[in-house]
């Protein structure tokens, strides 16, 4: 139970049972590969590259799983700045999110979660340095320093320590190395862009090497704010002016979507004998952003006679009607202020429309270009020990801190109506102990293994009025609802390769897992005066300042297992053939959505993945062309399904079906170029939503931000001998079917599809220790949605974020 909780300001962390084990860095295996050293724009992308999918390195070519892996040259010439990047480079992989781009996550093959409250995990795994990342917003953060990228889709329940539902995203950072070497990298680009990244790595003794690296990185917000400089109507016969209740805001102005970052990571390996080796690595990051770049959409909810919303709409320039009633008659929308049932023309309940619709001039009374703050820290231990028998043992700690503090117009306009504000402050820390070997006579191939993982989220988010604040920040924080949840898990684990034949391997996988929550819901009345560093919460039994007003106590403990059976058919050197079925699970959990939650309506169950799957990897034509692809069928049952309805989230459970197929080409058809081409179908489908809430309506939907079709084109061609070095002219697009940001699909939550294309040019020294690079993203200056949320009956609007406008840079790199 929790007292004086206090977020920005020392909350003391609840971990217990951090036992500190080590293991391995995940060193040598690759880094020959990407040496710093020998970068060179006419590497193809045909090169083999190694990856440890199943804890082991293999080519990504032999490995029986749905995978898109990008190394750190290929990151580099695909322009990857965020984690989230390569989602455009992937197939059957998308992005949702929320806080207009600040908070993402990763969408596979149709699974996805749409939740954004803090104490939800995601479906879709995200991995640094093998240390599982529990919180969402540590699935979005600068790249910098990788060494590859791992993305397996499907249910990876059983190596990887945490279920993954839908899949995995694994990032490897670059290792130590015994010379002394490193590089630096300047950024410069449009809207005042600046970024250094730079790394250094050498010996300390004979044993040991480290390895230093960071960025910082800045830029001005792309989302002008013309606020107050134009006057727009606000009531709801469209006569009274806008007025915003006093003087205007400090910071009013401010325009959106800039971002101030940096991070720091730091690396020890050592040799502890010739029969072990130890890997300490920690870092830091924080990232100042601007309030939630959104823009105000004017739409129009369809209600029964009861109030219930059937359908929400983008309304045309003529409609006057502030919500559709029976037989399309108007009626009056319940936080507008006022009693008619009449909007201005065409206009938000507020009377406001969007200076230029959905291009980069907005209106909002709350912005602020460096409010919203996210830190991250933390670090891992991985230990290697050779054993007797070729047997080896792994053991990684891993530690993470997270804490934020974000802030969003609600009405993302000038109506000084409501902001959202909200907070979080989580603790991770995972055990793992693997143990692994071989017996090549018997064609056997064998790992098991221990995970312990602890969890302690403590979020707080609700609406805040801005009132009559002379302060600009708002007056009075509305029923904060209070969200504390414990989670412990305990798992054991094991997988075995058989060679049937000399060209067939059967793999059989389990995990049994047991998993406790401990959960805890409170919501207060109003508390005045909030400050903008960070509100107390009272203790609920003091009853001052702020009155307690809804409290749930909920535990739930269940056991869980994943599986996986599958067979593999080395054709030949150049092919091999995989199907399997594969069984994921993500435990059950908590809503925290709804201020007027209800102990029933508070416990979701755990939702099981069924996967069947056949795929192939192959190479043509002497090795000029590689055709990886996967055809796949899901049963997945009790699917978590998130649903945003109005001004709170919630989670239910439903049935679902997936089926797709994905197909990745890579040639080099003729010396010095590369093509990559790939693409993905997906059709999804959520059973029988409960529309209303009392059972009455259920309709079959598609999940959220979930395309049905996705392509994506990388072409680069490297001219020889100019001056003196390599000039690689490169061009990537990517294209996205429309989507649904919300689980109900009504009409005014669609996103048309979209296409972005970038261009660059680079040109590296013959030595390759000089890369001198220019670009330009979204050439095209593409205008399409990303993120929303439907509000029709809160401001006749819906909150939408659009993707980054054409941004044009350059950058100088030395490495040595």
């Amino acid at each position: 139970m929790y007292k004086n909780i206090s977020i920005n300001k020392d909350h003391v962390s609840r971990l217990k049972e951090n036992h500190v084990f080590v293991k391995k860095a995940l060193c040598c295996c690759v880094a020959s590969l990407i040496g710093f050293s020998q970068y060179s724009n006419s590497a193809s992308l045909l090169e083999e590259v190694m990856v440890t999918a199943q804890k082991q390195a293999e080519s990504a070519q032999d490995v029986g799983i749905s995978m898109t892996a990008f190394t750190s040259d290929q990151l580099e010439k695909l322009g990857v700045g965020d984690s989230v990047d390569i989602a455009r480079f992937t197939p059957g992989v998308s992005l949702s999110g929320s806080f207009a781009g600040q908070q993402q996550q990763f969408s596979i093959r149709g699974v996805t979660q749409n939740d954004f409250n803090d104490h939800v995990e995601s479906p879709n795994a995200v991995y640094i340095d093998e240390g599982y990342v529990s919180f969402q917003q540590g699935s979005i953060f600068a790249t910098f320093d990788i060494e590859r990228v791992e993305v397996l889709k499907g249910p990876q329940g059983t190596l990887f320590g945490r279920n993954a539902t839908g899949g995995l995203v694994h990032y490897i950072s670059n290792r130590p190395t015994q010379e002394l070497s490193g590089y630096i990298e300047a950024e410069v680009g449009d809207y005042n862009k600046k970024r250094i990244e730079a790394a250094i790595s050498g010996p300390v003794t004979d044993d040991i090497s480290y390895r230093l690296s960071g960025f910082t990185s800045k830029y001005d917000g792309y989302l002008e704010n013309d606020y107050p400089q134009k006057t727009y109507t606000t009531s709801g016969n469209g006569a009274a002016p806008l007025s915003n209740g006093g003087a205007d805001l400090p910071g009013a102005g401010d325009d959106l979507g800039g971002d101030e970052s940096w991070a720091l990571r730091g690396q020890l390996v050592t040799a502890v004998n010739d029969n072990s080796d130890l890997s300490l690595i920690g870092f830091y990051s924080e990232s100042k952003q601007s309030t939630g770049p959104y823009q105000a959409t004017p739409t129009i909810a369809q209600v029964d006679a009861n109030g219930n919303t059937l359908n929400t709409f983008r309304i045309g320039p003529n409609e006057t009607r502030e919500i559709i009633g029976p037989n399309g008659v108007g009626v009056d929308a319940w936080l507008d202020g006022d009693s008619d049932n009449v909007r201005p023309a065409g206009r938000t309940l507020y009377g406001y429309l969007d200076p230029d619709g959905n291009d980069f001039t907005t209106s909002s009374d709350y912005a602020f270009d460096d409010i919203n703050t996210y830190k991250t820290y933390g670090g891992t231990v991985n230990y290697y020990l050779e054993l007797p028998d070729g047997m080896t043992l792994s053991a990684i700690t891993d530690f993470k801190h997270h804490d934020k503090f974000t802030t969003l117009d609600l009405d993302a306009g000038p109506q000084s109506q409501f902001t959202y504000l909200g907070e979080a402050d989580i603790d991770s820390v995972t055990q793992e102990f693997r143990l692994s070997g071989d017996s090549e006579a018997d064609g056997m191939r064998w790992m098991v293994g221990l995970f312990y993982l602890d969890i302690d989220a403590l979020s707080i988010g609700g609406l805040s009025a801005l009132k009559n604040s002379s302060s600009g920040f708002p007056a009075d924080f509305e029923q904060p609802r209070v969200s504390y949840l414990e989670t412990k898990s305990y798992s054991i684990f094991g997988q075995m390769e058989f060679d049937l034949t000399e060209t067939l391997k059967l793999t059989t996988g389990l995990r049994g897992t047991n998993e406790s929550k401990d959960y805890t819901f409170d919501v207060y009345f109003t508390i005045p005066n909030v400050d903008p560093n960070g509100w107390e919460i009272p203790d609920r039994d003091g009853g001052s300042p702020a009155v307690f007003e809804n409290h749930i106590e909920d535990d739930n403990s269940e056991n869980l297992w994943t599986g996986k059976i599958q067979l593999d058919w080395q054709v030949n050197d150049d092919m091999l053939i995989y199907t399997g079925f594969n069984r994921g699970v993500k435990a059950g959990s908590f809503n925290s959505g709804d201020h007027a939650l209800t102990p029933e309506l508070a416990p979701y169950e755990k939702e099981v993945l069924h996967a069947y799957e056949l795929g192939i990897k192959s190479e043509w034509l002497e090795n000029t062309v590689r055709i990886n692809g996967a055809a796949y069928y899901y049963d997945y049952k009790d699917y978590q399904a998130a649903r945003w309805t109005g001004l709170a989230n919630v989670i239910t459970n439903n049935d679902s079906t997936v089926q797709g197929v994905e197909v990745e080409v890579i040639t080099s058809p003729i010396d010095n170029l590369d093509v990559m081409l790939t693409a993905a179908y997906i059709d999804a489908n959520v059973e029988d939503l409960n529309l209303i809430g009392d059972g009455s309506i259920l309709v079959d939907v598609t999940p959220t931000f979930s395309p049905k079709k996705s392509f994506s084109a990388f072409i680069n061609y490297t001219i020889e001998d100019v001056f003196e070095g390599e000039l690689s002219l490169q061009l990537n697009s990517s294209y996205q079917s429309s989507i649904y940001s919300n689980l109900s699909n009504f009409d005014s939550t669609e996103f048309d599809s979209w296409t972005v294309t970038d261009v660059r040019a680079s040109w590296v020294s013959s030595e390759g220790n000089w890369i001198v690079s220019t670009f330009i993203k979204n050439v095209t200056d593409e205008r399409y949605n990303v993120i929303g949320f439907d509000l029709s009956t809160v401001c006749g609007c819906n909150e939408e974020a659009q993707g980054k406008p054409k941004w044009a840079g350059a950058s100088v790199k030395y490495i040595y």
